[in-house]
Formats: C-alpha cells, sequence, structure tokens
C-alpha cells in the first residue's frame, strides 16, 4: 500500500462556503477499514482513499454497511486509528464516506 499525492492537489477551487478547518490533500490509496461494535461479523472493508487532512479523510468503497455515527479501525500507509463514519453517499456504482478521526497514531 502506498499513498501518491494527486496532481489534482493545486487545483483545489476555492469555495466561499468552504468550512473544513483543515485543509485536505487529495491522495491515492488503499485504506483498510474495520466496522467496530457491529452486530454483524464482518470482513475488514477495502477502499481507496481519495483525499486526508488533519481531521478525518474520505474514501470510496463497495460496502452498504457504513452508516452515520459508526465507528471503524482504520489502516492505511501514514497512519491507523479510530474514526467515526460524518456522512456516506451513493455515487454511481460506489459507495463514498467522510471520517472523522478520532485516535491516530502516524507512521514513522
Amino acid at each position: 500500500m502506498h499513498l501518491k499525492q494527486s496532481p489534482l492537489v493545486d487545483y483545489l477551487p476555492a469555495h466561499a462556503e468552504e468550512r473544513r478547518r483543515n485543509p485536505r490533500r487529495e491522495v491515492q490509496g488503499v485504506i483498510l477499514l474495520d466496522i467496530l461494535k457491529s452486530d454483524l461479523r464482518s470482513s475488514p472493508i477495502r477502499a481507496s482513499l481519495i483525499d486526508l487532512s488533519a481531521s478525518g479523510f474520505r474514501a470510496s468503497h463497495a460496502s452498504k454497511e457504513l452508516c452515520s455515527d459508526q465507528e471503524v479501525t482504520f489502516f492505511h500507509d501514514e497512519g491507523e486509528g479510530r474514526a467515526r463514519v460524518v456522512w456516506t453517499r451513493i455515487v454511481g456504482q460506489s459507495v463514498e464516506s467522510g471520517f472523522l478521526i478520532c485516535q491516530e497514531k502516524r507512521q514513522e
């Protein structure tokens, strides 16, 4: 698993409505997600990382199990930890979710 920074990162439009507290950067890489406290015994969700910030990340996946307020553990090249699902939306055949990091351990 290796994260690559997208060449589009320099072309992020400045929206007057931007409410994010931390700047995000587009990345390409794999992230593994495990749902915590789930009644279902599911295997880890393999997702594509879309962007990262100091406080969260966005990922694209095929799982219909993730919904708002669920907590997950995550692992990617730059870190691992626990996060909460803030939103999920269906985009074509894939699903995108936004996560707020609750606890993180950065990779050295």
